[in-house]
């Protein structure tokens, strides 16, 4: 009997314990729209390695190998195959929302540079997507 009420006792404690540290961590209102977008700085370091990523081979859009915080990334040009030759990234623009930046693309075998706009989400993982994937995604 006194057992019984120990483990009982114990297993209580342990219950108190388990949803007052879940609760704890849901506190402070920090899980708006705007605590997943990053500083402008590490977004455009995170597109300057995606499309880094692209332009030194990486087959196919997905996660940047050895990026800390993770890299993830969509595009359907490099999806489909098309290779960087080239990129330009702009500053960012004056947007609500998301981070986003404009950037230059030369693509092998194009005439002339692309204009593309990406945007950038996330804290870790970040992502980086082309403006019409973003969209597309119902902007994440």
């Amino acid at each position: 009997m006194i057992l019984v009420n120990k483990t009982r006792r114990l297993a209580l404690i342990l219950c108190l314990l388990a949803a007052g540290s879940l609760l704890g961590g849901c506190g402070g209102g920090t899980s708006t729209v705007e605590s997943f977008h990053p500083e402008d700085v590490s977004a455009k370091d995170a597109l300057h390695k995606a499309l880094t990523a692209w332009q030194n081979g990486q087959e196919k859009p997905g996660t940047v190998p050895g990026s800390k915080p993770e890299i993830r990334v969509a595009d359907g040009r490099w999806l489909n195959g098309a290779k960087l030759k080239s990129f330009e990234i702009g500053e960012p623009l004056d947007k609500d929302g998301a981070v986003q930046f404009p950037v230059k693309l030369t693509l092998e075998g194009a005439s002339a540079p692309e204009e593309e706009t990406y945007v950038v989400v996330g804290k870790d993982p970040l992502w980086v997507w082309t403006k019409a994937e973003y969209d597309r995604s119902g902007g994440m």
